[in-house]
């Protein structure tokens, strides 16, 4: 007993450890010089699942299925023991158009437990795009019969060609994410590597690459959990085939969740709470700032009945959520 417990002690003392020194590189990593760019990348922040968003975006201290690889990646490491055997596996899709057809927004996330039930990996896929843009040529291009002069002369029999022959483009962004998690001493840690890719009009593209750092520790205070995540933890990096290069700040998400067991109806009801803590100079979109530091708020709470019906609603900074989900279990006779 007395020695599993120094073996607990040391673990911690190690985990917390890489944490203070991961910090330390977050900071030396970022140059002096460089700037953050307000809204780079800013299509990941849509997040993804249904469980996740009908919370309203508080879900970093929970993360236990699938979205886990995009919520906290530490996550991943609980969901065997959510799902009940140790190499189960699970996905979650999602599609949404939104400003009515005008953008495709697809959202993919799955979780694969390794042995025991101790560390996992996971991966998400997020897309979104418009389609059918239409390109506005040049003059001379705009114009049947130009002489070239760039002077518009009817009476020259110059015409103007008609908008529904201008050709046509798409845009559309990319992000990969590649997770690792795994329980320590202290609870589970994970990693996220990013890959970022968007192709723009005309040609334009960039590709980026990030890394997000995640941790979940549970029963901090009887059933009270507490989730971190270090997202662009030392910045992401976006080049553009322009020459022009971008910079995404690192954001930490903290969230804490705690499960109301209510017996007489064999309930339970999860209240679950999350900050994101910015340093981007976000005063006109951000709920509470100081200076260049900022504050938004997430609200989401679950009634889970019976293990059968799930109810959810929630604010994500200040703007109210809602769904509701229904469990299946398949028969073993």
């Amino acid at each position: 007993m007395i020695k599993a417990l120094h073996e607990d002690s040391s673990t911690t003392e190690v985990t917390m450890r890489l944490l203070i020194v991961t910090a330390c590189l977050m900071v030396l990593l970022i140059p002096a010089e460089s700037h953050g760019d307000k809204y780079a990348g800013e299509f990941m922040a849509l997040g993804g699942g249904a469980r996740a968003m009908g919370m309203g975006g508080a879900f970093t201290a929970l993360a236990d299925d699938a979205t886990a690889s995009f919520w906290n990646p530490a996550g991943i490491a609980r969901v065997p023991s959510m799902l009940g055997l140790p190499h189960d596996w699970e996905m979650t899709l999602m599609h949404s158009e939104r400003f009515g057809d005008l953008i495709d927004y697809n959202f993919v996330s799955a979780v694969f437990p390794l042995s025991h039930g101790e560390s996992g990996w996971g991966l998400t896929f997020i897309h979104m795009g418009i389609d059918d843009i239409p390109i506005t040529p040049g003059f001379s291009e705009m114009v049947s019969n130009s002489d070239g002069d760039d002077i518009f002369e009817p009476r020259e029999g110059e015409g103007l060609i008609n908008y529904r022959d201008f050709p046509l483009e798409s845009a559309n962004d990319f992000a990969l994410f590649l997770s690792y998690a795994q329980h320590v001493g202290i609870g589970a840690v994970g990693a996220t590597v990013k890959l970022l890719r968007n192709d723009q009009i005309t040609d334009v593209s960039s590709f980026g690459i990030g890394l997000d750092l995640g941790l979940i520790m549970h029963d901090l205070w009887r059933r009270l959990s507490l989730g971190v995540k270090l997202q662009d933890a030392t910045g992401t990096y976006i080049s553009w085939s322009t020459g022009k290069k971008e910079f995404i700040y690192p954001t930490l998400k903290v969230g804490v969740a705690y499960p109301l067991m209510l017996n007489r109806m064999n309930s339970t009801l999860v209240l679950a709470v999350d900050g994101d803590f910015r340093y981007e100079n976000l005063q006109s979109v951000s709920q509470l700032w100081i200076g260049r530091a900022s504050l938004d708020v997430h609200l989401g709470a679950e009634l889970i009945i019976r293990e059968i019906v799930a109810l959810r609603g929630g604010l994500d900074m200040g703007r109210p959520t809602a769904g509701a989900g229904f469990g299946l279990r398949p028969s073993h006779s």
